[in-house]
């Protein structure tokens, strides 16, 4: 292992932190904040000067005497992983030295939540409603930056490592991913990325959004983050109009992105041909089809205030708005988004249950989606019955296939062994959170278990709300100081999906 040439990577990371940094610090003095702008400031020339250390001191370390290249999937895997810790302590900066966070632990979580996408937070709403412009701006853009752009540096600088993050994404679907020169391929994910954002910020400003609130919700859509810069979330602007386009983009980032490649090499045909011949993304539709229509069905025959004007409870007398609220809240769930337009854990208990099914189930592979991701559990499914049928006849040759094609068994074999980590991980996560001694609001008094799951799920999965105390209008702010940083690396595990975190913690890995 040439530990020098990881210790340089993560310098490179720094530096590229520290200018993106300067954004929020540009925002703030566009506003006038001198606190926050200053705060910035010292963020980014801290960031920078640990980054320049790390890349002066270690300089010429990837590459040998010979001009050979030094560093190889080990070190790129080893960059990969720890950059998210890195991305996370740096990014922290500017909520301490702004003074909006100032224990390192909160800032913490919430600058890993932002980069991992997953959305949790620790600020309760009036904070929300009260930070500094530039600082809801630095929140937001964590969300962008970690919805591809760090993925981008990964494959573009340490082509290595990034390959293998792309490999982890692609079990059996996305081939001709693999096939195209992987540098290339990530080079147009970013255009198709950079232009979606853009092309909902021009949308949401034409609905009346102000050009920093379009900013700010699409980069939170198209990274299916979450932050708002208000404590209602999009209930805040009470359109169907700004929901229905929020809606459209957020299935759209829960798409498998070789469609958007795809189109931008080959048009409409193309794309439409990828998405046609794909199941996974068929199977994702109609899982939003029938989860809404569902939901919907149960919260109208459920009524909730009924009309009362005296009830905390939504009005679902009219199954329009149970369709409207159904909608929203199953995009933004499975896509792991986290924004809200209702308080789904005042629904019944059926309707919050196949949420978090649903969150667990995930976006498509190749989507900025959190999630253990649609395929897997197609995989599953389909390596269950093929389970079943060599039971039946031991000497028949079954495979899993996929799009017409066989997944190979050490593929499946992957995939299960990564839902065994995600069970293990949940169930010794929920434990050890449980244990810590939650002190939630009086109103969630023996839910404990069922606050430290959710949690779990939520960070695990990158969704963001869980249920009760922590659901899509409360937040993660009573939690010790212990649980936060558990349920960061978390966030950092799932987003990462296991196995790129998890290698860092076999010592074999690190042998040279």
């Amino acid at each position: 292992m040439n530990l020098r040439a990881v210790l340089w990577l993560l310098g490179c990371v720094l530096l590229l932190l520290a200018g993106f940094i300067l954004v929020p610090a540009m925002v703030s003095a566009w506003f006038g904040e001198d606190r926050s702008f200053e705060g910035c400031l010292w963020a980014s020339f801290v960031t920078a000067l640990l980054g320049g250390m790390l890349t002066i001191t270690c300089r010429g370390s990837t590459i040998t005497s010979e001009g050979r290249t030094d560093y190889f999937r080990r070190e790129g895997l080893a960059a990969v992983g720890l950059s998210w810790l890195v991305a996370g302590a740096g990014g922290a900066l500017p909520f301490i030295f702004s003074g909006t966070i100032p224990a390192p632990a909160d800032a913490f979580f919430e600058s890993v939540s932002g980069f991992t996408t997953t959305g949790a937070t620790i600020l309760s709403g009036d904070r929300i409603d009260s930070l500094p412009l530039g600082i809801t701006f630095w929140r937001s853009f964590t969300h962008w930056i970690g919805g591809i752009g760090i993925v981008l540096v990964f494959v573009v600088l340490f082509p290595t490592g990034g390959r293998s993050l792309f490999r982890s994404e692609v079990p059996g679907v996305s081939r001709e991913a693999v096939q195209q020169r992987v540098r290339d391929s990530a080079i147009g994910l970013v255009r198709v990325y950079v232009g979606l954002t853009m092309a909902q910020v021009i949308v949401l400003r034409f609905l009346g959004l102000s050009v920093f609130e379009s900013f700010i919700h699409s980069f939170g859509t198209l990274a299916t983050g979450g932050f708002s810069s208000h404590s209602s979330s999009v209930l805040f602007f009470a359109s169907w109009k700004v929901e229905l386009i929020i809606v459209i983009f957020m299935f759209g980032a829960g798409i498998n992105f070789q469609v958007y490649d795809t189109f931008l090499r080959q048009g409409w045909g193309g794309a439409w041909r990828f998405a046609k011949g794909s199941s996974e993304i068929k199977t994702y539709a109609i899982m939003v089809f029938v989860s809404t229509l569902v939901i919907a069905i149960v919260l109208w025959l459920w009524g909730g205030s009924n009309g009362e004007a005296e009830s905390v409870l939504p009005n679902y007398a009219f199954f329009t708005q149970a369709l409207r609220d159904s909608l929203f809240a199953v995009v933004s769930v499975q896509t792991s988004t986290g924004y809200g337009t209702a308080n789904f854990d005042v629904w019944p208990d059926f309707c919050r249950m196949l949420l978090m099914l649903l969150a667990v189930c995930g976006a498509c592979a190749g989507s900025t989606g959190g999630g253990m991701k649609v395929v897997r559990f197609m995989i599953l499914y389909k390596a269950a019955i093929q389970g079943l049928q060599r039971f039946a006849r031991p000497r028949a040759i079954h495979s899993v296939r996929m799009d017409g094609g066989i997944v190979d068994d050490s593929k499946v074999a992957m995939i299960m062994g990564y839902v065994g980590l995600w069970i293990v991980v949940f169930i010794g996560g929920t434990l050890m959170i449980a244990s810590m001694g939650l002190k939630p609001d009086p109103e969630w008094d023996g839910q404990v278990l069922l606050i430290s799951a959710t949690s779990v799920v939520a960070t695990l999965n990158n969704i963001g709300p869980g249920l009760t105390a922590i659901g899509p209008y409360g937040n993660f702010g009573f939690m010790p100081e212990g649980a936060k940083v558990l349920l960061s690396f978390f966030m950092i595990l799932g987003r990462l999906e296991f196995y790129a975190v998890a290698v860092l913690f076999v010592p074999r890995f690190w042998r040279t």
